[in-house]
Parts: C-alpha cells; structure tokens; sequence
C-alpha cells in the first residue's frame, strides 16, 4: 500500500484554550508586568488567562486529524515563566513564546524598522522555523506585528498568509482610537515581501490587491467543525448583549452605549450587558460615556471569560444581541449569537447584507447611526412575534452556513499543496482556488 506524503506546515499565529494551558507554566502574579506598562503610559490588562482565536484553535483540531499533515504551531502567549515552552500533544508539536517583551518594545522604541529588528520573537521563532524546517509556514493573520513580523525575512519556505482583517484598511481612521504605526508599517511589509494570501470575501480581496497587486489570493474560510452551537435554556436577565474580546470602538461599545440611552427615552428600563476583556482605561471610558448617556444604572459590565463555552452560557442571559461591529466584513460574535437564538441588531457592512438575502434573519442600521441604531433596537423589544421568526430564520440561515464552510479545511489543504508546488517548481496554481469575485454560497 503506498504510503501517503505528508507535508510538514509551521503555524504562526496567537492563540489559548484550556487545552493547551495544561500544558503551560504560567506566572500567577503578574503586577510587575502590570505596573511596567503602566509607567510606560500603556493600557493595563487583566491577570487572567482566557481562550483567544478559536477559529486557530478548529484550524489545529482539523489539520491534526489529517494524515497528509504534520503540524507544528508556534503560538504567542502572554505570561510564560520560560521564554519558550514545547510540548507535543494529540499529535501537533506545539511551541509556545513569551510577548510580553515585544509588545513592551512597541511602546519604548519609537523607530518601526528598529523595532521589528530587536523584536525577540524574531530570533525565537526564527530558531525555531530552522529546527522545524517546514514545508510551508501558515501565518495566522498580519494584523498583529509583533507576531506576524516573524515572517518578514524567511526565504527557505513560502508563506501563506490568512488575512483575518487588514490594518490598513482606509475606514480604520475613521472608527479606531488610534493607529498603531508599527502594525500598519509591518504589515505593508508583508503584503510587499510575500505572494500568497488567503481571505473569504470580496472586501479583503479588493484591499488586498490594491496593497498587493502581484500577489497570489486564494478562496479561503477557516475549518469548521460541522457543528452548529446549541442554545440553552437560562434566566433571562438582560434586554441587550454586546460581547467582544476586548471592548472597543470599532466592535461597537461606544455605539452601542449611546444608542442604549435614545432607546431609554421610551422604555427606561433597559439594560445592556457588555462583555469583553481590554484594559481598565477602556472601561472607565465606557463608564464616563454611560454615565454622560444617564444610562450607567441600565449597563452591566462582565469581564472576559477564561473559556468560551462559559461566555456562550451568559450570553444567552440576554433576549438580544446588539452587535454594531464596523471594520469586520461578518464578525464571528454575530454569526454566535444567531446560533445561540439571539436576535440580531448590526450595522449594514460590505457582508451583513447576507444575512437576509433570503429571510429576514437581523435587523441592519446604517453604518454608524447610532439613532438607527437604536430605533432597530427598539424595533425587537416592541415586536415579540417579529423577533421569533428572525431567530428560527438566523437559526435556519446559519445551519445552511455550517453546510457551506463544512469544504473549507479540504480548501485549505490543496492551498497549502498548491502554494508549495509553485515556490518549489513553478507549478501554475489552479485557477478555481483562486479569488476573483466574492464566493456565492
């Protein structure tokens, strides 16, 4: 029988679950790290380890499963008591790197380009991709520098890129409280120095290749388990949802916030419970706005779950979900709470129109009306027998969804071959795996 030809993939990205935390020798008092960013004027996080990227996290599950893959993932992680932790586990070598050191830097040295070169991550994972010697190295996104920066420079392999979003997308000026130049800087350097990029929609694929016009972009969309989240039966405490991991302006915090106080001048009861990590800053800005809104006794503010299967349960705590995000084409928290029988208030972005090509499955205000915003809002607490339709149509919607997405891993895969064969021989790449127009489900 002939023995099938494995293909040695390095995955470079940042992510946890309580999976891999087992595994890890974690620092249980970190203030020191705490106080030295608060005396370089940075925002402070929380002291708490929870699950980050789950979409990385059903990427591993699947290529782990496959015989023509031997994966090897180098994660970033925050906390580490070693600069580097290995460990192998149900089959994937795993390779864990401390960041705090980088994400310091990014602050301390004001030079880009010096910067990414006294990036210790470069040297680590650079030790490691020359021990590893993949056939291919899988960046998870090139968004975040101070991982994705670890790429810039590797000429043995080819990498692929997945674009997860793109830094330098022109609407980020508009919503994000400020850009960060060395995030926008690597980036470009990436889309400049590599050819081979992955994404699942028009929007992404008209950025990149404008950013990138000689490069290669494949349909992509990340493996999908073929499971549908199951909704649970629980008190219901709260009109409103908005959940995130971090509590920002472009996941719709603010927006949200203030649509909450128009809608308040009619039913002065409501409530709305935000969910999501970020520093204490954040928060109390968001406090200051609630309060400026006269809605601060209506909010109730949760911190961010260890493990991701605790926040879908109190999520479920709400009867809505108010979603406004701005920069994402769909976001993964939206398509959650349709799941999980939450109906749905968003803005109208280059993908939510999706969800009612067929039935009406979310209500979509303008982007960045808060007033329509809030009138959507006040649509779902005033029409019971419209919001229980929309729920069995999102539900309907999405299960159509998790039979689309159920191809993506094999997609992945032949990206993975096809992206090899050019690099090595020159092998003209499949057109049909190549984004042209947005993919019609």
């Amino acid at each position: 029988m002939e023995s099938i030809k494995k293909i040695c993939v390095a995955m470079i990205c940042h992510f946890s679950n309580s999976e891999v935390r087992g595994h890890l020798q974690l620092e249980d008092n970190r203030w020191l790290y705490t106080f030295s960013r608060k005396l370089l004027g940075m925002q402070t996080k929380n002291g708490s380890y929870g699950d980050i990227a789950p979409w990385d996290t059903s990427t591993i599950k699947f290529l782990r499963e496959r015989e023509d893959i031997d994966l090897y993932v180098i994660s970033a992680h925050s906390g580490l008591k070693k600069r580097i932790i290995s460990f192998e586990s149900i089959g994937v070598h795993y390779s864990f790197v401390r960041c705090e050191v980088a994400t310091m830097l990014k602050r301390i040295i004001p030079n880009d380009e010096w910067w990414r070169k006294l990036n210790p991550m470069l040297k680590d994972i650079h030790y490691l991709l020359a021990d590893i010697k993949p056939d291919i190295v899988l960046l998870m996104g090139a968004e975040n520098a101070y991982y994705s920066s670890t790429v810039l420079g590797v000429k043995d392999y080819p990498v692929y890129i997945v674009i997860q979003t793109i830094y330098n997308n022109p609407e980020r000026l508009k919503f994000a409280s400020h850009l960060e130049s060395k995030n926008a800087t690597t980036e470009m350097k990436i889309f400049k120095e590599h050819r081979y990029f992955g994404t699942s929609n028009s929007m992404h694929f008209d950025l990149l290749r404008r950013l990138s016009p000689n490069s290669f972009i494949f349909h992509f969309g990340f493996p999908s388990s073929g499971m549908i989240l199951e909704p649970s039966i629980c008190e219901k405490k709260y009109d409103f949802v908005n959940y995130a991991l971090v509590m920002s302006t472009v996941k719709g915090f603010t927006d949200a916030i203030e649509a909450l106080g128009i809608v308040k001048k009619r039913f002065s009861s409501v409530t709305l419970n935000l969910v999501g990590g970020g520093s204490e800053e954040q928060k109390a800005d968001l406090q200051k706005l609630a309060k400026k809104c006269g809605v601060e006794d209506n909010i109730t503010f949760t911190p961010f779950f260890e493990k991701q299967s605790d926040m879908f349960m109190h999520i479920q705590q709400a009867r809505y979900a108010v979603l406004p995000c701005k920069l994402d084409y769909i976001s993964g928290t939206q398509e959650q709470a349709m799941q999980l029988g939450l109906p749905l208030v968003a803005y109208r972005t280059a993908g939510t129109p999706d969800f009612n090509k067929e039935k009406e499955c979310a209500l979509l205000a303008e982007h960045s009306n808060v007033e329509d915003l809030a009138k959507k809002m006040m649509v779902l607490l005033e029409n019971p027998k419209r919001t229980g339709i929309m729920k069995m149509n999102a539900r309907e919607y999405q299960e159509r969804k998790v039979e689309w997405n159920r191809d993506n891993g094999g997609r992945l895969v032949k990206n993975l071959k096809a992206v090899i064969a050019h690099w090595r021989d020159g092998t003209p790449i499949p057109k049909e795996q190549l984004f042209e127009t947005e993919m019609i489900y």
